[in-house]
């Protein structure tokens, strides 16, 4: 288990957990065990806001833990991405300790009442619809109505997406057609902005759901305390090559700076596959990319607190994991599992979360 801690003085103490489950006589005895040591790991006086179970057999696994998360209060999300340890079970979670009101509903949307800003991280349990076209059409509608409960938009309070599709090499082209044609109506268009997302294989239960998609949105903020970062000597805009992401949303508070880093690969400004076949250089062009996108916005490699890393191919494990050793802190709370990318090309992908004093204080703390 990994934990990263960041607060600054009298803010908010914030946890970035990464945890591997061990192996057990049963997998119901493996879930229990990995729940017990998320909680123990987290101190008496934070709140667990989220985790994620990447889980190497969804369709026979998911039962188990979403049974065993019932009593949790925070927003829980289940994806079959295998854990490259060899383990069932890998988790990434998030805990604050704050002067702040704390309100989940059926582990699936949980809001932070800040005394300056609220938070909302959530997701849809069910879809009704069928095919990765509609079924991303319904997890944005859905988002959008959950926003309008509290005034806010997809334009002004969404500020980060992570999409789990079912089988990306055949259903990718349809969540990407249904966003841009939704962003599209909505006024989000390359002169205005997106959302920082990652696309990801992932395989989410029942079999026939293509597409999920859990949520972060900001509430009491303005419009300055938002950027978006491009780094466009290293990237290309994502429209170039027909999709509607951000590579990377910078919110400032008056203490800090969270970055959200979307899904990044080994892509060049021309928005070209590079080092074909290669995953070390792949790998090292993937950290150069994330690491040009946070010093735009102020931050270093050695803020990223939480990590995600998907490999298209088990096998290049150690050849990725060599080089993520080698250049990012051994403090980052970061798991590594199975996920293809968007393109077959991409070897190897990273998503992330940043944190640094780099605050203004022209806007309140998060506090």
């Amino acid at each position: 288990m990994v934990i990263n801690k960041f607060q600054t003085p009298g803010g908010c103490s914030e946890l970035f957990i990464a945890l591997e489950s061990t192996g057990r006589e049963t997998f119901k005895d493996e879930v229990t065990s990995a729940l017990c040591e998320l909680q123990t790991a987290i101190p008496s006086k934070f709140k667990l806001i989220w985790a994620r179970f990447h889980v190497s057999d969804i369709a026979n696994q998911y039962a188990d833990i979403y049974s065993a998360t019932r009593e949790i209060s925070a927003m829980i999300s289940i994806t079959g991405q295998a854990p490259l340890s060899g383990a069932h079970i890998a988790v990434e979670a998030y805990a604050i300790e704050a002067d702040c009101t704390v309100e989940c509903n059926d582990n699936s949307v949980c809001k932070i009442d800040f005394a300056n800003y609220s938070q909302m991280f959530f997701n849809q349990e069910k879809l009704s619809s069928s095919g990765s076209y509609d079924q991303m059409y319904e997890e944005f509608n859905y988002a959008e109505e959950l926003l309008k409960q509290y005034s806010g938009t997809l334009e002004n309070n969404l500020q980060r997406t992570w999409i789990y599709c079912r089988d990306i090499d055949n259903n990718y082209a349809g969540l990407v057609k249904a966003r841009r044609e939704l962003f599209n109506d909505r006024g989000m268009v390359p002169d205005t902005h997106y959302i920082s997302s990652t696309g990801i294989e992932g395989q989410s239960y029942p079999h026939d759901r293509l597409v999920r998609m859990d949520n972060f949105a900001l509430f009491g903020h303005k419009r300055e305390q938002i950027s978006y970062l491009h780094a466009l000597e290293n990237l290309s805009p994502t429209y170039v090559y027909g999709v509607t992401f951000e590579r990377a949303t910078r919110i400032v508070y008056g203490d800090r700076s969270h970055y959200y880093i979307s899904g990044t690969a080994s892509i060049d400004k021309e928005g070209n596959v590079m080092y074909l076949c290669d995953v070390e250089k792949q790998t090292e062009r993937l950290l150069d990319n994330v690491e040009a996108l946070l010093a735009e916005g102020g931050g270093k490699l050695s803020d990223l607190r939480q990590a995600v890393v998907y490999l298209r191919d088990p096998a290049d494990r150690a050849a990725v994991e060599k080089v993520m050793s080698r250049r990012l802190s051994a403090d980052t709370a970061r798991i590594m599992v199975r996920g293809a990318v968007c393109r077959p090309t991409w070897l190897v992908e990273m998503d992330g979360i940043a944190v640094n004093s780099n605050g203004d204080k022209q806007f309140g703390a998060l506090v």
